[in-house]
């Protein structure tokens, strides 16, 4: 039990930072753009929403992982769902951004659909961030991307 107590410590120790990142910090830079009027800082804001909090938090994990008593090919695969888990979560906030910039695009043109061209660049997104996942595990993704270009 003694054993566990350092790497659960590490993830509450992580909790307060992400807390006070994502409520005090981002609100202070939030209220700073918006005094200084900085074009186009909403898209960022909005598409960093709560990721803060998460990456903290994964740190925490990640830090407990490398520190518990558990087997070295259990921690490795710990550390390869943490990592996927970690992608994932960059790849939701540059698809979040490459929405918010194609749909400001966008909204220049006249007789194009926002949401369509918005929703299909977000997709583009997390198809390569999936395709980039799959190899981060191990699985060959040269076959896929064959099969996507022949099929497609």
């Amino acid at each position: 039990m003694m054993q566990l107590m350092i790497p659960i410590g590490f993830i509450l120790a992580r909790l307060l930072p992400g807390l006070i990142g994502e409520k005090v910090f981002l609100r202070k830079l939030n209220t700073f753009v918006a005094n200084k009027q900085i074009p186009r800082s909403e898209i960022i804001f909005l598409s960093l929403h709560r990721m803060t909090f998460i990456w903290f938090v994964f740190a925490g994990f990640f830090r407990a992982v490398l520190s518990s008593p558990l087997k070295p090919d259990i921690i490795n695969v710990m550390r390869k769902f943490l990592t996927m888990i970690l992608l994932y979560s960059v790849t939701l906030v540059l698809a979040r951004l490459t929405s918010g910039f194609v749909t400001l695009f966008v909204q220049r043109t006249e007789g194009v659909s926002k949401s369509l061209l918005s929703n299909l660049a977000k997709i583009a997104v997390l198809v390569l961030a999936k395709l980039i996942l799959l190899q981060t595990v191990g699985i060959q993704v040269t076959p896929i991307v064959t099969t996507l270009g022949i099929g497609g």
